[in-house]
């Protein structure tokens, strides 16, 4: 999957860096007909075909977030064309090398990564029935039943300023019906919320310091807040809103609710494989001790102290 991650991230630099300069140039353009595949490409004698392309354009957005290849905007595509032709060239030098690709050093990292790629394939074949829609569906309700009562949270706007004083005031002229956002456009020092009339957007208590967080908390909608201190300054407070945390979509899960599914079909299966197995460890002395089947919990290696080893 790593294969042409490099060459082509490197690629593919000017092309996004243009595109960050240049606003008014999408990094895609309206979808053209699907085509079917053909040399895209050629390479010396190398014919390179639109389907290779595509593979290296999805590698890079792995989940399946790849925008349409057709889409792409010309210096995108000419940028992705350019790393695999450099990947080409330089195998193509590499193999040239007889030396090269029979030392036992290059044999040996071949031989690793195909056993890796042998067993990472035997994996998926394994798990596949187990991470099917229906299973996840399973499981991720399974999860909302557990998660209990769902936090509260609001939405806030606030104001920052660098002194008591200076709040009190701004705190006063709001009190009596001036525009939050207008006020936190123009004097709030927190520039960021600023630029957007001072909105925090939703968070949860822990999500602040606890000055703020009771202060926001109290609060009814609409209602604005005494000045606050904490330790970047003084805040006054608008709430906004008021909700319980909405819990997260099947769609925002799925692709952790897939990993859960597939480490324990893997370890259950590892596990079922194991106990007919005698796997033994054997010391400098020729004595064997059995490995055990199962993980054992240890301490960071952090928190190993020299005096204790």
């Amino acid at each position: 999957m790593k294969k042409y991650a490099l060459l082509v991230a490197t690629a593919l630099t000017v092309a996004f860096a243009a595109h960050a300069e240049d606003s008014a140039a999408p990094i895609s353009t309206p979808a053209a007909k699907s085509k079917e595949d053909y040399v895209i490409m050629k390479v010396g004698a190398d014919d390179i075909k639109r389907s290779e392309i595509e593979k290296v354009w999805k590698v890079i957005f792995p989940g399946g977030n790849a925008p349409d290849f057709d889409t792409l905007d010309p210096r995108i595509k000419n940028n992705l064309l350019r790393g695999v032709a450099n990947e080409h060239i330089l195998l193509r030098e590499a193999k040239k090398d007889a030396n090269l690709a029979e030392s036992p050093e290059v044999r040996e990292r071949v031989r690793t990564a195909e056993n890796q790629i042998l067993i990472q394939e035997f994996l998926r074949v394994k798990t596949a029935d187990a991470v099917s829609e229906p299973k996840l569906k399973e499981l991720y309700d399974q999860q909302m039943k557990n998660r209990g009562e769902r936090p509260e949270e609001v939405r806030a706007r606030h104001i920052l300023v660098k002194t008591e004083a200076d709040a009190k005031a701004l705190a006063k002229k709001l009190k009596k019906g001036e525009d939050f956002a207008a006020v936190a456009k123009e004097k709030s020092e927190d520039k960021a919320s600023g630029a957007s009339g001072g909105d925090l957007g939703w968070f949860t208590a822990d999500r602040m310091t606890p000055e703020f967080s009771k202060a926001a908390f109290a609060l009814k909608k609409g209602e604005v807040s005494e000045p606050v201190k904490t330790d970047f300054g003084w805040h006054i407070i608008k709430l906004e809103e008021r909700r319980t945390t909405p819990a997260p979509t099947f769609e925002l899960m799925k692709e952790d609710l897939k990993n859960q599914l597939t480490r324990k079909v893997v370890m259950e299966y590892v596990a079922s494989v194991m106990k007919d197995q005698k796997v033994v460890v054997i010391d400098s002395k020729g004595m064997e001790k059995p490995l055990p089947a199962e993980p054992e919990a240890v301490a960071p290696i952090d928190a190993v102290s020299p005096a204790g080893r």
